[in-house]
């Protein structure tokens, strides 16, 4: 069973580390905007993370069914500052990788 639990630490964590390429004022809105995803798309990830784990899809599908996904992450706090679409955009792949990240080491 996946450990949501766990892997909102293990994301908490990685976010914090990912937030210095992109400023650490943006900090608690990443954390917000991207945990706020992740409940979101609790069940899909939940999902995907088994199959990914029992070997029933491959790192590559989880990422791409993972990025499909993206358009739900909302950004509102980030939205809020007045940030440009472009840097929403890269803020978001950014969120869709270390999303990935994480849940690949919480099922390691």
């Amino acid at each position: 069973m996946f450990d949501f639990d766990a892997f909102l630490e293990t994301l908490k964590t990685d976010l914090t580390e990912v937030v210095s390429d992109f400023g650490e004022d943006l900090k608690d809105d990443l954390l917000n905007d991207a945990g706020d995803f992740a409940f979101q798309t609790k069940e899909d990830l939940i999902k995907w993370s088994k199959m990914l784990k029992d070997g029933e899809i491959s790192a590559d599908d989880f990422e791409f069914l993972l990025k499909a996904k993206k358009d739900l992450a909302e950004m509102e706090a980030l939205k809020q500052r007045g940030l440009t679409q472009a840097k929403l955009d890269k803020l978001k792949l950014a969120i869709m990788d270390t999303v990935a990240g994480s849940v690949k080491k919480v099922i390691a």
